[in-house]
């Protein structure tokens, strides 16, 4: 942890230009959570479908969100990172146990778009396991061997809550993983978003390979800080985000927010070229969703897609509570 905390002083991070519209933090801590959400529901349709089958749709310009989506209940990518960003606002630290219950209560009320790796882990709560030792368990059951992506889709919060405090940032974030998502490449992979997430918001940039280099010497697995290498200088048909052999696989997700750090095109464009490329289309454009929020800001985020967002009033005076909170702690 030390040497990622390092990374907010070492002398290679370089100050992006600024924007033309020069957006307020607090429109781009909006543009994350609403980033989550727009990606989230662009995604929908369109989940599983490898990229051969949306070739078509790439002739017809940037993606529409159903507008049957406003009266919906939120998918699991956006409701479990409202779950998380409540969570974190209850107190100093993340509360597995409290994390646990509102993931209870939500399966109990909808619970749409639930992963089996989560429902699976939300049973042994109910049968009375602690939260901190849930999702070890079902792991363990498994031979030790998915990775799903759960816990990526929904880390984001985590850094609205503690941009600038490294090492929290690195704790808070293992642990919201860790509640439903054990495995350690999971765990690792939000870390490497949500320190790249960290850094962009502070108008700052770092070069992967010091990024998996601090990932490495922080204790990830090698499969982590590997993965992250592989994006730099990538093109998102390099990602291979159809694989059917990978789909839902967490360090995909994490890939595609790492390629968003460097796209200069619109949002709108950017997000929909995500979707095209099949897959775990709505996590992965969830995840790229947050990304490109918080470096474009909530006005990049086109108003016919803000208009399918059930609540999404709710969710920017959620981003502006976390902003306000992470002040206090400054």
């Amino acid at each position: 942890m030390d040497l990622i905390s390092a990374l907010w002083q070492h002398s290679e991070l370089q100050s992006h230009q600024p924007l033309a519209a020069d957006p307020t933090l607090k429109d781009r801590y909006r543009g994350v959570l609403l980033g989550v959400a727009v990606g989230n529901l662009l995604g929908i349709p369109y989940e599983g479908t490898p990229a051969r089958y949306l070739h078509a749709l790439a002739t017809q310009g940037p993606l529409t969100i159903d507008p049957g989506e406003k009266y919906a209940p939120w998918d699991d990518d956006l409701a479990q990172t409202v779950l998380l960003a409540k969570a974190l606002l209850a107190g100093n630290s993340l509360d597995p146990e409290d994390l646990g219950a509102r993931l209870l209560d939500w399966e109990r009320e909808n619970g749409r778009g639930m992963g089996n790796l989560t429902r699976r882990v939300l049973r042994e709560l109910r049968d009375g396991t602690p939260a901190s030792e849930a999702a070890q368990v079902v792991w363990q059951k498994d031979g030790r061997g998915p990775a799903g992506n759960g816990a990526v889709m929904r880390c984001s919060p985590v850094t609205l809550r503690w941009r600038r405090h490294p090492q929290k940032l690195v704790e808070e974030t293992l642990l919201s993983a860790a509640i439903t998502h054990y495995d350690p490449r999971c765990q690792w992979s939000a870390v490497a978003i949500n320190v790249a997430l960290a850094l962009a918001l502070d108008g700052k940039s770092v070069g992967l390979n010091m990024l998996a280099a601090a990932l490495d010497s922080a204790g990830a697995p090698d499969t982590v800080g590997e993965a992250v290498r592989v994006v730099e200088g990538c093109s998102l048909e390099d990602l291979d985000l159809d694989d059917p052999n990978a789909m839902g696989y967490t360090l995909k997700a994490m890939q595609v927010g790492l390629w968003a750090l460097a796209q200069q095109e619109p949002l709108q464009e950017a997000l929909s070229r995500v979707v095209l490329a099949g897959g775990d289309t709505d996590t992965n454009a969830a995840v790229a969703g947050a990304v490109l929020g918080g470096i474009q800001s909530y006005e990049a985020i086109p108003a016919t897609w803000l208009e399918c967002v059930p609540e999404h009033d709710r969710l920017a005076q959620l981003a502006y509570q976390l902003l306000m909170q992470e002040a206090i702690n400054t």
